[in-house]
């Protein structure tokens, strides 16, 4: 490759087919980039960036090249001085369309620190050495835990399962209920979810336990969402210790355009829908239910924060024609363009790579840089990279279109 001229460059994303996925006609991810599903195939993330497990290609001189590479031969060119600096000449970003038909594990994300030290300790399990703070952003609705739930409504919650007594013993669900040990309840709840999760060892006190709940609640008549969940994903996974966690963290249903960011730490799980995603460049994920794959649970308990709040419903800012999702993440900043007509935006790229996904319509992207005109349209399903050297461009649309934007804070 001689250079890497200053143009947008479509990205040519790969499919991650995890068996929570969605399948055939009820597959969002073909649907969005007009293919025809396999039979069968759950179709369960598009990743577009530049991670090493599913890395997104660009076409340089005619050939096809991992973006991860590409940023490593030209750091300046696609990331400009302060972000190659900053990240280490590393795309500092990955974005998903991730469509789920059933729960992802419950799990949580380290921190730079912890995640450092566990790819170091099991780089098999832990394949990176970064964090992962995350935004999630429902394309039409998206069912999520998320969170411990303040602590007033994890006791009442307790209340309502009699069958832990057993599971745990008498004195600490006493601890948990105590009024007059309100200040201690924090530390009670901790201790409570710790002996809980450690009950993964003993398959068969959990699973009488788990089987009584589910019988009780398959013979009530008005469940509460909670309970509901519960029953359903006990088909899925049967007695498995993630199932309890139901009652302690806080449950979400986003519509159409809400977001949630779950930072290092944040316990969560998906359960079902539609979302885009964007995260910090990593695939790490400690797992501890709701999962057939490895659980870490002792990991977990170590990483996890006790917030004990209700979970933060993110609805985007307007800044004339988009939404904007703040976080407080360094990584990323996530926009969207809902345009009901005409798009007109002039843009400047601030010595910062930018990429743009278009889930509706289509769009039109123009440029002028060093004596090249240039103007490439883009459709329904696809993405492209504008790297830091092309410090202006121009997107217009004459109809509809639904473009996410990403770029660096």
């Amino acid at each position: 490759m001689s250079g890497f001229p200053s143009r947008p460059y479509k990205l040519y994303n790969k499919i991650q087919h995890y068996d929570w996925g969605t399948r055939n006609g009820s597959a969002v991810i073909p649907q969005l980039l007009g293919i025809e599903p396999e039979p069968g195939m759950p179709y369960a993330e598009l990743w577009i960036g530049a991670h090493p497990n599913a890395p997104s290609e660009i076409e340089i001189d005619g050939n096809r090249v991992r973006l991860d590479r590409a940023t490593e031969l030209f750091p300046l060119d696609i990331l400009g001085d302060d972000i190659s600096r900053k990240f280490s000449r590393k795309f500092p970003f990955l974005l998903k369309i991730l469509s789920a038909a059933r729960s992802l594990s419950i799990q949580a994300h380290p921190n730079k620190e912890q995640a450092v030290r566990l790819h170091k300790r099991n780089p098999d399990l832990y394949t990176d050495d970064n964090h992962k703070p995350e935004i999630a952003i429902a394309l039409d609705s998206l069912r999520a835990i998320v969170g411990f739930k303040p602590g007033a409504e994890i006791v009442k919650s307790i209340r309502t399962i009699p069958e832990l007594r057993e599971l745990v013993g008498e004195g600490l669900i006493q601890r948990v209920q105590d009024p007059a040990n309100e200040s201690a309840l924090p530390e009670a709840i901790r201790d409570l979810y710790a002996t809980i999760m450690h009950e993964s060892e003993n398959s068969e006190r959990l699973s009488r336990c788990i089987g009584r709940i589910r019988d009780r609640l398959a013979n009530e008549v008005d469940l509460s969402p909670q309970g509901s969940e519960f029953l359903k994903q006990y088909e899925l996974y049967g007695s498995d210790v993630g199932l309890l966690s139901l009652f302690f963290f806080n449950m979400v249903d986003l519509k159409r355009g809400q977001a949630i960011f779950t930072d290092a730490g944040v316990p969560h799980a998906y359960l079902e829908g539609n979302i885009v995603e964007c995260m910090a460049n990593s695939d790490n994920v400690v797992r501890a239910g709701l999962t057939g794959k490895f659980k870490d649970v002792e990991t977990l308990l170590n990483i996890i924060k006790y917030d004990f709040a209700p979970c933060r419903i993110i609805n985007g800012s307007n800044n004339r024609n988009k939404l904007t999702y703040a976080t407080n993440a360094d990584e990323f900043c996530v926009s969207r363009f809902p345009t009901a007509g005409l798009l007109d935006e002039s843009c400047r790229t601030n010595n910062k790579p930018i990429v743009y996904l278009v889930v509706a319509g289509s769009f039109n992207v123009t440029w002028n840089y060093a004596g090249t005109n240039g103007s490439e349209n883009y459709s329904k399903g696809e993405a492209l990279l504008i790297p830091a050297s092309l410090p202006e461009f121009r997107i217009t649309s004459t109809e509809s279109a639904d473009l996410f934007e990403v770029t660096v804070p």
